[in-house]
């Protein structure tokens, strides 16, 4: 019988294959999963539109510009955008995501709309409002005495308080337990830098930047042609501008540059941080993971009208109005007839095309009536204000000195006199001297006492 090697080379007997060892692959899959180290600092560098969306919700909630967006994996990517928008536009807000017009119904001036509050304000509200049909016009009245420009705290905003306390305990645990602290002082040092990111004082005074109402003013928010739902905004001396809202104003600041470099910077240094942590890296992102959730809830979460910072009166069922079988147009005579102008200036945007004959007329007779409601109002305030005009005063009576044309020949000679001191006459007139009384230091009287006192006493 040959050997075993002959018998191998000749392919006699049992053949026996090599299995490749998978050991290796499976420790390292082990490895991966006991502690997921790697995939830390990848995480970091994803999710930076959600940090901005979240901080744009809830900028300006708390005290002192105090805003709870908890630490996630996606603030090192939103700190170089912020970066990048601070030095180019200098806006720190995102762009609206519900595109809207802001129309004013006495004017019908039609703006489109670049506020994020005023976006969310209109996708809020038609979610909660619409009753269904082809569109519901609701009618909103600013709140008198309402805190205008500052959002009330709801469930988003405790929300993200007890987040950010849970994010500190579970921190704590591997350092209770395994004596290693450096996954709390990620946390904390990530909560801090988070926390003075979205406490920048440009957030609320770029998110709320409009004049106070100082007349009655009505406007329009609605997405135009195609859309079912508007809403009608009434303040009456109270609340703030929404057309001043519309118009996105710049309020860039110089500090604002400077302090997101700042954070850029030590927001790379907390990443090199993560990327030298050794063992209970499951904590980290259970930690970041949470936080994520968090923005993630604040970013998208519908919100009331108080909680973005616009306070409205209770609504009654009269304010809304809507039809199943109604059409538009029948929907906005509607409006036009329970708020002047309203159905006016919505007409172009649902309507931007020819109407029909009566349609037309309809709407003729409308501008007319509007405009000679104007002209009468117009009247009456100048009216009450010539009515206001206070009377003139005499000379002297204010404290003032009588000009040459308003003293009298008499007066002048008077003070053309060096013998006779002259006071000029003021609100008090002094009582003339009895007789025998002398005036101490000197006599000194006005033009009056001089020229009228021999007449008084005859």
């Amino acid at each position: 019988m040959p050997p075993a090697r002959l018998r191998r080379i000749l392919g006699i007997g049992p053949q026996v294959r090599s299995v490749p060892s998978t050991e290796p692959y499976f420790a390292a899959e082990r490895a991966s999963w006991r502690s997921p180290d790697d995939i830390l600092s990848i995480l970091m560098i994803i999710g930076g539109d959600i940090v901005q969306r979240a901080v744009a919700q809830l900028a300006g909630s708390g005290p002192w510009h105090f805003a709870p967006v908890a630490f996630s994996f996606g603030w090192l990517a939103y700190s170089v955008s912020a970066l990048t928008s601070a030095v180019g536009d200098g806006r720190l807000l995102p762009q609206p995501d519900f595109p809207a017009y802001v129309v004013n119904a006495k004017t019908g001036y039609v703006r489109e709309n670049a506020s994020w509050v005023l976006g969310r304000l209109l996708r809020d509200h038609e979610k909660r409002t619409f009753k269904g049909g082809s569109l519901t016009v609701a009618f909103y009245r600013a709140a008198q005495g309402g805190c205008s420009g500052q959002p009330a705290r709801d469930w988003v905003y405790w929300g993200g308080v007890a987040v950010i306390l849970a994010q500190l305990g579970i921190a704590v645990i591997p350092g209770v337990f395994s004596d290693n602290w450096i996954v709390l002082f990620v946390t904390v040092g990530g909560t801090l830098l988070a926390l003075v990111a979205s406490g920048l004082p440009q957030w609320r005074e770029e998110k709320y930047a409009a004049r106070m109402v100082e007349r009655r003013e009505v406007v329009c928010i609605t997405r135009g042609n195609g859309s079912t739902f508007a809403m009608v905004v009434i303040s009456d001396h109270t609340g703030l501008r929404l057309e001043d809202l519309a118009g996105g104003r710049d309020k860039r600041k110089t500090s604002t540059s400077i302090i997101s470099a700042v954070l850029c910077i030590l927001w790379i240094v907390l990443l090199l941080t993560v990327e030298g942590l050794d063992g209970d890296a499951w904590y980290l992102l259970a930690i970041g993971g949470l936080g994520m959730v968090q923005n993630v809830v604040a970013a998208g979460a519908p919100r009331s009208a108080e909680a973005l910072g616009l306070h409205f009166e209770p609504m009654s069922k009269d304010d809304v109005i809507h039809g199943r079988g109604a059409k538009v147009m029948q929907i906005l005579k509607q409006a036009e007839e329970k708020e002047t102008g309203v159905g006016l200036c919505m007409l172009p945007l649902f309507f931007p095309g020819d109407l029909r004959p009566d349609e037309k007329v309809y709407w003729d007779r409308k501008r007319a009536e509007k405009a000679e409601r104007e002209a009468v109002a117009k009247k009456e305030a100048e009216a009450a204000k010539k009515t206001d005009v206070p009377a003139p005063s005499r000379p002297g009576i204010s404290g003032k000195q009588p000009v040459a044309s308003e003293v009298g020949p008499v007066e002048q000679d008077l003070k053309a006199n060096p013998a006779v001191p002259y006071v000029a006459a003021s609100g008090a007139v002094p009582a003339p001297p009895s007789s025998g009384a002398s005036t101490p230091g000197g006599r000194r009287d006005t033009a009056d006492t001089l020229v009228n006192w021999p007449r008084k006493r005859g």
